[in-house]
């Protein structure tokens, strides 16, 4: 279990998240929405525990994230991040390999069963055909399956995502985010993704977030939050739900004017 208490971040005079308290279980998708700015990013680098926090704490199993060394952190917490900076002349499969890293021996090699695990994180990420290829020669959503491929060889019960559908087209951003799912509902991973496709995250997604300037609005199922009334005030914009199909999951779309 993922557990953030009381979580505040600030930057310089600014509060960037304030007060944020939720629990995500094992096997559960959490996804956070709101508005540029909102922050959704400094969420997940909070979650992930590479920036200092003004207050509060996250737990994972009622272990106080800040208590663990680098190397542990790592073997509980693999994150998909939004930006990325990629060393063009590695291989994808040499990219993922670094996923790993936290459980290499002394001599820093890997054996059989990273193989291993290194392998099933590229079929899951839909990136087994990248292996061999240079990094600087990938599109943008190449190199984004690359790094959730990176992300699952690390085999940490809790999976952060930050915006992991970028530049993925439509094929790509469904077997990633079906993928996604499975993997917490199949294997027992927390999941939190921060995605700004509303109909998106209200397929794979358990529950839902909603963070404006900082404050964690609405915390509840889809059909809760994916309220066209409180997202046409947040987002700025008439928004309105319609039905699709019989029995099927309403979408958020644009109110015709």
């Amino acid at each position: 279990m993922l557990t953030a208490e009381n979580l505040s971040v600030q930057f310089g005079e600014r509060m960037v998240l304030k007060s944020m308290s939720f629990e995500v279980p094992r096997g559960a998708v959490l996804g956070i929405i709101g508005p540029n700015g909102a922050g959704k990013t400094t969420l997940i680098r909070a979650l992930s525990g590479v920036i200092p926090l003004a207050s509060g704490q996250v737990q994972i199993d009622g272990r106080p994230l800040a208590q663990l060394g680098a190397g542990e952190r790592a073997r509980q917490v693999a994150v998909v991040p939004q930006a990325r900076h990629l060393p063009p002349a590695f291989t994808g499969l040499e990219m993922v390999q670094l996923g790993r890293t936290p459980y290499l021996n002394f001599l820093g090699r890997l054996g059989p069963l990273d193989d291993q695990h290194v392998r099933q994180a590229l079929e899951r990420a839909q990136a087994l055909d990248l292996a061999d290829r240079r990094l600087g020669e990938l599109s943008g959503g190449e190199q984004q399956r690359l790094m959730l491929a990176r992300a699952l060889a690390q085999e940490a019960p809790v999976l952060l995502l930050d915006e992991p559908t970028t530049h993925l087209d439509l094929q790509y951003q469904i077997g990633l985010l079906q993928a996604v799912k499975d993997l917490a509902e199949q294997d027992g991973l927390t999941v939190v993704m921060a995605l700004h496709d509303l109909n998106m995250i209200g397929r794979y997604a358990g529950r839902i977030g909603l963070i404006v300037d900082g404050e964690l609005q609405a915390l509840g199922a889809p059909d809760e939050v994916l309220d066209p009334v409180l997202l046409s005030r947040v987002y700025h914009v008439p928004l309105q739900s319609v039905p699709v199909g019989k029995g099927g999951r309403p979408i958020i779309l644009p109110t015709v004017l």
